[in-house]
C-alpha cells in the first residue's frame, strides 16, 4: 500500500477558510431571527434551563416533564443550560451556537474525506477496487491537489445544501446538528485510530459516538456504518484485526444506550404513538413514499416545508406508492451497479440508506417526515455527488481544459442555487408570523399548521380568526389534544368559560397528561369561583411536572386566600426555586410578609419583583407603600416616581406624590405640582383638586 501524505499547504487552507467562510454567511442572517416554532417550548419557557443546580434533573425520568422533550437527549438540554448562563433569552446566542455547529460539521466533514481518501482511493488497484484503474498490480498515486479536491467539492455542497436549513434556523432542533457533529468526530478519529492502532483516537472516537447517542438516537447506525466501511475498502487481514480490537467497545455502549434509552429512562409517552392508522402495512407502503421523496429532495430541494403532511397509502396499488417504487427499485439497482464499479461511490450511497433507517419510522415516531432527519444521511449524497462531479472532470485528458471550465460552471451553478434556496429559508423563519403564515399556506391539510396559525393569531388579538383556526386543526385530526386546549383559551377570552371548560375536559381526555390543558382548566375554574376544583387541577399539573412554576404560584395563591400562609409561603419558595426570576412569585410572597407584618422580608421581595420585571407597576406600588410603613419616605417617593417615568398617566401615583411631599416633606411647593399634573389627567375632579392646591398654598403662608 502506497499512501501520500503530503498536501499543498496552501490548497489546503484556502479551501478550508472558504469552507468556513461560507458555511458562515450563508446562515449569518439567522443570528437576527427571533424564536420560533417549537423554540417556544425547547427554550424561552423552559425553565429548567435557568438554574445550574437543575442539572441534576437531566439524568432523571423527570427529564422529559422538565425539559418538554419526547426523546431523551441529555446533551443538547446541556447546551441551552449553556446558552442560557451566556444570553438569558436573547435569541441571538441560541442561534450563534447553531451555526458555529453548522460550521463545524462541514470542517470535520473535509478533515474526514481527507483522511479517508487515502485509504479508498490511493493503492494497488486490486488491494482497493479503485475507482481508478490501470494496471492491476500497480500503485495509483493520486496528487495531494486531487484528494483535497473532493472533499472540498463535497464539503462545500453540504454546508450550502437546503436541506440543512431547518436543523441551521431552529434552535429546537439542534440535536441534528449536534448528532452530526458527533457522528462525524467518531468516524473522523476511528479512523485516525484504525490507521495509526492508537489507543487515543479510540477512546476519543468512543467518548464521540456515546455524545452522539444522547443528542439523538440517528447516532445508533454508526458502528454498522463503520463495518460496511471496513468490510468495503479495508484489506480482509486489516479487517479481522479491526472487528477483534475495535468493534466490541462500539457494540457495549449501543447495547448500554438501548438499555438506559428504552428500561430505563424510556418516556411513556412515546408508547402511545402509533403507526399510521394503527398499521404496519400501511406504514410500510407509507414510508415508501417518503424514502422517494427524501431522495427527490436530495437532488430537486424545492418547496421545502417544515411540516410535511404524507398521505398514508392503504393499497399497493395507489400510482403515488407505484411511482415511489419504481424511483426506489431504480435507485437499489445503480446502488447494485456502483458495487462492481467503485467502492467508495458504493458505501456514500450505503451512508445514506444506513444512517437514514432510524427515521423511517420503524419504531414509531412523532412526526414520519422532516428535513431535518437528513443531517446525517445528507453527506452520503453529497460524497457521492462529490466523487461523480469529480469524475466528470477528469473523464478525458484529451478535453481536460473544457472538461475543467464544465466543471467549474456545474459547480457553480449547483451552489449559487443551493445558495439563493437557503437564504430564502432562513428569511421565512425570521420570526412566527412569517413562518407560521407561510407553513400554513404550503401544508392545508396540516392539523398543526393550522393550530400554530391559531395561536399567531391569539396573540396578536385576533380571536376570532384564532378560533376558525383550532376548529380547522380539530375537523382535521379530532384527537388533537393541543388544538382543543388551544380552542379553550380562545373561548376564555372571550368570556365562554363552560365552552372552554368543555375543551380542555376532552384535551385531558385525549392526552391526560397535558400539562398545560390541566393548568388552563385550573385558571378558568379559579375565574368562576371553583377555587377547590382549580386545586385539584393545578395538583395534578404538578403531578405531571413538579418543575412548573406556574402552578406552585397558583396554588400558593388558593392557600392565600384561605388564609393558609405557611401553605403558601412554601409553594411560593418551590416557585422561585424552579424560576427564580418569577416576579409574580416575589410579589406574592411580599404579600404574605406584610399579612404577617415582616416588613423587611416583604421589601426584600417587592424589590425583587420589581427588579425582574419594572415595568409592572403593582410591583412599583407594593414597595412603595411597604416603605412608607417602614418610614423610608425618600425611597417611597422614588418608587412611585418610578410608576409615573413607567405610566405617566397614572393618577393614583400623582395623588400619592402629592400626599408624601404635603405630609411628609412639607414641600407644598412639589405637592401643588403632582396636584396640578393629577387636575390636567381627571378635568371631571379639577375643581375638587383646585380647592386642594389652594388649601395647601394657604395652609403653608
Amino acid at each position: 500500500m502506497v499512501v501520500v501524505r503530503s498536501y499543498k499547504p496552501p490548497l489546503f487552507i484556502y479551501q478550508l477558510t472558504l469552507i468556513i467562510i461560507v458555511s458562515i454567511l450563508l446562515y449569518l442572517y439567522t443570528v437576527g431571527n427571533n424564536f420560533v416554532y417549537d423554540d417556544t417550548f425547547t427554550v424561552a419557557n423552559n425553565y429548567l434551563i435557568r438554574s445550574w443546580h437543575r442539572v441534576p434533573t437531566i439524568f432523571t425520568s423527570d427529564y422529559f416533564t422538565a425539559a418538554g422533550e419526547l426523546s431523551y437527549r441529555p446533551l443538547v438540554t446541556l447546551t441551552y443550560f449553556i446558552d442560557y448562563t451566556l444570553w438569558h433569552l436573547n435569541p441571538l446566542g441560541y442561534h450563534l451556537t447553531n451555526l458555529l455547529l453548522h460550521c463545524l460539521n462541514a470542517v470535520l466533514l473535509f478533515f474526514l474525506l481527507i483522511r479517508l481518501l487515502p485509504v479508498v482511493e490511493i493503492g494497488t488497484c486490486k488491494e482497493s477496487n479503485s475507482a481508478y484503474p490501470k494496471n492491476s498490480e500497480t500503485p495509483v498515486l493520486r496528487s495531494a491537489a486531487t484528494r483535497t479536491s473532493i472533499p472540498f467539492i463535497v464539503s462545500i455542497v453540504f454546508c450550502s445544501h437546503p436541506l440543512l436549513a431547518e436543523a441551521v434556523n431552529a434552535i429546537s432542533y439542534r440535536e441534528d446538528l449536534l448528532a452530526t457533529t458527533f457522528y462525524f468526530s467518531a468516524f473522523l478519529f476511528y479512523l485516525r485510530a484504525s490507521q495509526q492502532r492508537s489507543p487515543l483516537w479510540y477512546a476519543i472516537s468512543l467518548v464521540c459516538y456515546f455524545m452522539g447517542l444522547f443528542s439523538k438516537e440517528t447516532t445508533i447506525t454508526f458502528p454498522a456504518l463503520i463495518i460496511m466501511y471496513d468490510f468495503l475498502c479495508r484489506r480482509k487481514t486489516r479487517l479481522t484485526y479491526t472487528i477483534i480490537r475495535y468493534y466490541t467497545g462500539y457494540f457495549l455502549m449501543s447495547v448500554f444506550y438501548l438499555l438506559l434509552r428504552f428500561v430505563f429512562l424510556h418516556n411513556p409517552a412515546e408508547s402511545g404513538i402509533l403507526y399510521p392508522q394503527g398499521s404496519l402495512w400501511v406504514n410500510v407502503l407509507t414510508m415508501s413514499k417518503v424514502l422517494a421523496s427524501y431522495i427527490k429532495l436530495l437532488f430537486f430541494p424545492i418547496n421545502l416545508n417544515a411540516d410535511y403532511v404524507v398521505p398514508y397509502t392503504s393499497f399497493p396499488t395507489e400510482i403515488s406508492f407505484l411511482l415511489s417504487l419504481l424511483l426506489i427499485i431504480s435507485v437499489i439497482i445503480i446502488t447494485y451497479r456502483l458495487f462492481f464499479y467503485s467502492k467508495i461511490l458504493f458505501f456514500s450511497v450505503l451512508w445514506f440508506f444506513i444512517t437514514l433507517l432510524p427515521v423511517m419510522n420503524i419504531i414509531p415516531i412523532e412526526n414520519i417526515m422532516a428535513e431535518r432527519y437528513l443531517c446525517i444521511p445528507l453527506a452520503g449524497f453529497c460524497i457521492l455527488g462529490g466523487f461523480l462531479l469529480n469524475k466528470i472532470s477528469t473523464a478525458d485528458t484529451n478535453r481536460r481544459f473544457l472538461n475543467s471550465c464544465g466543471f467549474t460552471l456545474m459547480i457553480s451553478i449547483i451552489l449559487i442555487g443551493f445558495s439563493w434556496q437557503t437564504c430564502h429559508i432562513s428569511k421565512i423563519w425570521f420570526n412566527e408570523p412569517s413562518f407560521l403564515t407561510i407553513t400554513a399556506k404550503k401544508s392545508p391539510q396540516s392539523a398543526r399548521a393550522h393550530n400554530n396559525l391559531g395561536v399567531l393569531y391569539k396573540k396578536m388579538g385576533f380571536i376570532d380568526a384564532a378560533i376558525r383556526e383550532y376548529t380547522t386543526a380539530i375537523q382535521i385530526k379530532p384527537g388533537y389534544s393541543e388544538a382543543h386546549s388551544n380552542l379553550a383559551n380562545a373561548y376564555i377570552d372571550k368570556g365562554y368559560f363552560k365552552e372552554a371548560i368543555t375543551e380542555y375536559k376532552r384535551s385531558i381526555e385525549i392526552s391526560p397528561f397535558n400539562e398545560t390543558a390541566h393548568f388552563n382548566l385550573g385558571v378558568a375554574y379559579g375565574k368562576m369561583g371553583l377555587s377547590r376544583n382549580a386545586e385539584i387541577e393545578y395538583e395534578n399539573v404538578i403531578r405531571i411536572n413538579n418543575n412548573n412554576p406556574h402552578a406552585h404560584n397558583n396554588l400558593g395563591n388558593i392557600y392565600e386566600d384561605r388564609n393558609l400562609m405557611e401553605k403558601a409561603m412554601a409553594e411560593y419558595k418551590l416557585s422561585l426555586s424552579i424560576d427564580q426570576d418569577n416576579a409574580i412569585a416575589h410579589n406574592n410572597m411580599g404579600n404574605v410578609f406584610c399579612k404577617k407584618g415582616l416588613i423587611d422580608e416583604a421589601i426584600l421581595e417587592y424589590s425583587a419583583a420589581a427588579e425582574n420585571d419594572p415595568t409592572r407597576i403593582i410591583y412599583h406600588e407594593n414597595l412603595g407603600n411597604t416603605y412608607l410603613k417602614k418610614g423610608l419616605i425618600g425611597e417611597a417617593i422614588a418608587e412611585f416616581e418610578t410608576i409615573l417615568a413607567v405610566d405617566p398617566k397614572n393618577s393614583a401615583a400623582y395623588l400619592n406624590l402629592a400626599m408624601l411631599y404635603w405630609n411628609h416633606k412639607k414641600d407644598s411647593e412639589k405637592a401643588c405640582f403632582y396636584l396640578r399634573k393629577l387636575a390636567d389627567l381627571e378635568p371631571d375632579r379639577k375643581e375638587a383638586i383646585n380647592k386642594m392646591i389652594e388649601k395647601l398654598q394657604t395652609e403653608n403662608r
